[in-house]
């Protein structure tokens, strides 16, 4: 038990939201954490559904989309490690507004959105720290309706890859893409023949090199150039 609780409080503290917390605030939250496991393909949590608290990801990979049929829904993000589902709903109190997919085997914690509650009044920096990062989505999704409704496809496309690259040399750099072309197309609202055309105009021009889900950026000022 103990060691689960050590391993626990450790995975708190990795995770950015968490991070600045004392160990006495961290130790209080995972005693209330739930560990869950699951394999890759399940559902976490379903839009409409109670929201139980936050879920903060250990390891593996999540799909956030909306829309319930399958061939009707938007990928609205990819949640890697350190990252979490459910902050607004935990926080209102409110239904979940997101269907949750894992897209590879994957740990979470689940924190209750009373233990969650009572560590914010309990540490306003700590509170603080949750309307920042509640804000840095509200921008977010500010960013991405700019994107979706006035920039190309091939701007979209351009400006996630320097993204996911953090582009700042000139040296060729090899990223992977976080899943499947078809859950990125989703992501930037594109149709997955639109953005294997836009990789193949991108390849033409000499800014990447594609290998499957490995892309190489060869020319970080040319992409940034498509990107505006």
């Amino acid at each position: 038990m103990a060691k689960r609780e050590n391993d626990t409080t450790a995975a708190l503290k990795r995770a950015p939201l968490f991070r600045a917390l004392a160990p006495a605030a961290l130790a209080r939250l995972a005693l209330n954490a739930t560990a869950i496991n699951l394999p890759r393909g399940k559902q976490l949590c379903r839009s409409g559904e109670r929201c139980p608290g936050l879920y903060l990801l250990v390891n593996g990979r999540v799909m956030l989309s909306i829309g319930a049929p399958r061939d009707a829904s938007k990928v609205i993000e990819l949640i890697g490690p350190g990252g979490h589902i459910g902050l607004a709903a935990a926080v209102l109190g409110a239904p979940e507004t997101v269907t949750a997919q894992t897209l590879a085997d994957s740990s979470l914690l689940l924190i209750p959105c009373e233990a969650l509650l009572d560590c914010a009044a309990a540490n306003p920096g700590f509170a603080l720290q949750l309307v920042a990062e509640l804000s840095r989505q509200v921008c977010g999704l500010i960013s991405d309706i700019e994107a979706f409704s006035l920039h190309s496809g091939r701007e979209r496309v351009a400006s996630y890859l320097l993204q996911m690259a953090a582009a700042g040399s000139a040296r060729p750099h090899p990223i992977t893409l976080p899943a499947k072309k078809s859950i990125i197309a989703s992501r930037l609202s594109l149709t997955p023949e639109y953005f294997s055309r836009m990789l193949h105009e991108l390849i033409a021009a000499g800014a990447i090199a594609v290998n499957g889900r490995q892309i190489t950026i060869l020319d970080p000022n040319r992409l940034r150039e498509t990107s505006h």
